[in-house]
């Protein structure tokens, strides 16, 4: 029987499961005391505990030990992102790209943009069940929406070991992400709105050295355009470990 994972930012500070967690310890699980599980704190470590009160409101835990810490990944994707008009897709995109691993999610309004407002609440719980569900050891960041704008100035310093992206559909097509990528990395992607960047978008993006590319001859959704970056990055990294 494999030993059940919640998520606890702070567990050695803290001794009693999320209300959430606690309700589905003591409801759905049916977990007893001295139980073991697992708790993730999303920051790189996993730990060991074990259940003392089985609560569906305030489930407590001691005896926390490390067992796993990771110090920094290998490689970080930062994924930038124009939302959807429908947030549903929005929370799709997040739980795949949890599930395969990524470090940090932007959010920012552009021309052709659909969506002036996110609600980043429902997103981190999302986050939180494909982390636990996948057993990575890192939640992303989510950051509040902004302008293309304010992005490309918060980026405008470029370290030497990191890569500045953008998806790009053009004529003729640029280069797939996979003849791009330099392995070990920091990714800074881009995913523009489904109308795309406009021609004076994209022209402001080279011009502060992002570079274009192409997911192949098929023109993808926003969201699956998201997920397809994160999976291509990782497939990448697998390939050449």
């Amino acid at each position: 029987m494999s030993t059940y994972v919640f998520y606890e930012p702070n567990p050695l500070q803290q001794s009693y499961l999320r209300e959430e967690d606690s309700f589905h310890a003591a409801r759905v699980l049916r977990m007893k005391n001295g139980d073991l599980i697992h708790i993730l704190d999303g920051k790189g470590k996993k730990f060991e505990a074990k259940i003392t009160q089985v609560d569906a409101k305030k489930t407590q835990f001691n005896q926390v030990q490390l067992i796993q810490e990771t110090q920094k990944p290998p490689f970080q994707i930062h994924l930038y992102l124009a939302p959807t008009k429908q947030m549903e897709r929005m929370e799709w995109m997040v739980e795949k790209c949890t599930e395969f691993g990524i470090h940090s999610i932007h959010f920012f309004n552009s021309r052709y943009s659909e969506r002036k407002e996110i609600k980043l609440q429902r997103l981190e719980k999302t986050a939180i069940a494909a982390l636990k569900q996948s057993k990575n050891l890192f939640l992303p960041q989510f950051y509040e929406i902004s302008t293309l704008s304010e992005i490309m100035k918060k980026n405008q310093d470029k370290p030497k070991d990191h890569q500045y992206l953008f998806a790009h559909i053009a004529e003729p097509a640029d280069p797939v992400l996979g003849k791009l990528i330099q392995v070990g990395q920091e990714y800074h992607v881009l995913v523009g709105p489904e109308g795309d960047f406009s021609s004076e978008e994209s022209n402001a993006l080279m011009a502060q050295d992002w570079t274009p590319f192409s997911l192949g001859n098929s023109i993808l959704r926003t969201e699956t355009a998201g997920i397809a970056v994160t999976h291509a990055i990782h497939l990448l990294h697998e390939i050449q470990a």
